[in-house]
């Protein structure tokens, strides 16, 4: 097995378990956050602290950039979410509001046009515009939110929580609930949107995947896992998208009609549970991170049922918490539970 992983560029430490990585969209700087409260700036060539942003007490649990990466969220433990204003030219970001919500901050995501932030709290779906001033706040849900999305065409606003999936219109100012729900009874951990806009899948705590045909709404399971599916992650073109369960990579076909009547790809290297993913935005490349400490980059599946042998396989001391790419290029962002964030070229 050839070497595809390099040394790492730079690195940089938080105080505590790295817990939210979000590279800008040009990918020249990346947010840092960590369950310590730490919320940081870093230069991605360098690693370089650019600004220390406020921290949120008891961690911080999410962030996004708009797509024009001019604004950006973060959300905590605390029950806050701030927006900062990014001026790349300048290299400069400064704080625009601080948006109070009903509970711990399980996700933020922009829409399509990045006029509007949709932001997951407690049982709470609440919209804010660019500036902070908030559009919409909805009743709350029956359970805990665990994921936020929005449709590709920024029509719908969906949330996650259990028992359904429930999307909103985000032009209903008078809304005060759901448009439409796709119901399903377990507790749901993870959602993901096809980037074609066809489908909306979901990991379960009941060791399931359950999609759904947008916006048809017909679905179906694949069942049959060992344990929890908390990963899912679509390839840029939609025809594959992995799942992790415990170390076992599975990688479903949605060529065609979805994945109904097919066995995935797959392969098993990591010795403990996958806790991170992500697919090079624009190749064939996946990688997978583990709590055995192991980055893994994977080829993209040929066909159904193939037996999928790992690439490379770079060692760390301790475990993986995130991955992401820097946009554009062919550098892996990784984030450790001991706080160490660095940089590495994958070679492909």
């Amino acid at each position: 097995m050839s070497a595809l992983i390099g040394a790492a560029h730079w690195n940089t430490s938080l105080a505590d378990y790295a817990s939210v990585l979000a590279p800008s969209s040009d990918g020249s700087v990346v947010f840092a956050g960590g369950l310590s409260g730490e919320a940081l700036l870093l230069d991605a060539d360098t690693g370089d602290t650019i600004e220390k942003l406020a921290e949120h007490p008891f961690g911080v649990l999410t962030a996004a950039w708009s797509t024009d990466g001019r604004t950006l969220a973060v959300g905590g433990h605390d029950k806050v979410v701030r927006l900062y204003r990014y001026n790349p030219a300048e290299r400069h970001i400064e704080p625009v509001a601080e948006i109070a919500v009903d509970g711990w901050v399980a996700r933020v995501a922009w829409s399509p046009s990045d006029d509007v932030v949709a932001i997951g709290a407690g049982r709470r779906l609440t919209l804010a515009d660019s500036n902070g001033a908030e559009r919409q706040r909805f009743e709350p849900v029956d359970s805990t939110i665990t994921a936020v999305t929005w449709s590709t065409d920024g029509q719908r606003v969906g949330v996650a929580a259990y028992g359904a999936v429930s999307w909103y219109d985000p032009d209903d100012l008078d809304a005060t609930g759901p448009k439409r729900q796709h119901r399903w009874k377990g507790s749901i951990l993870s959602l993901e949107l096809s980037p074609d806009g066809k489908w909306a899948c979901v990991g379960a705590q009941d060791a399931s995947i359950h999609l759904w045909k947008l916006w048809s709404g017909d679905d179906l399971s694949m069942s049959g896992y060992p344990a929890k599916i908390e990963h899912l992650a679509f390839r840029h073109d939609s025809r594959w998208m992995a799942s992790a369960c415990l170390g076992e990579l599975t990688v479903w076909d949605f060529s065609k009609q979805g994945p109904r009547g097919t066995a995935p790809a797959s392969g098993e290297v990591h010795t403990r549970h996958i806790s991170a993913m992500a697919w090079m935005s624009n190749g064939d490349l996946l990688v997978t991170g583990g709590a055995d400490g192991r980055v893994v980059v994977w080829p993209s599946p040929r066909k159904q049922r193939q037996t999928l042998a790992p690439l490379d396989v770079s060692e760390h001391a301790v475990g993986v918490s995130h991955l992401s790419w820097r946009p554009g290029t062919d550098e892996l962002f990784i984030a450790r539970v001991d706080g160490l964030v660095e940089v590495r070229t994958v070679d492909h």
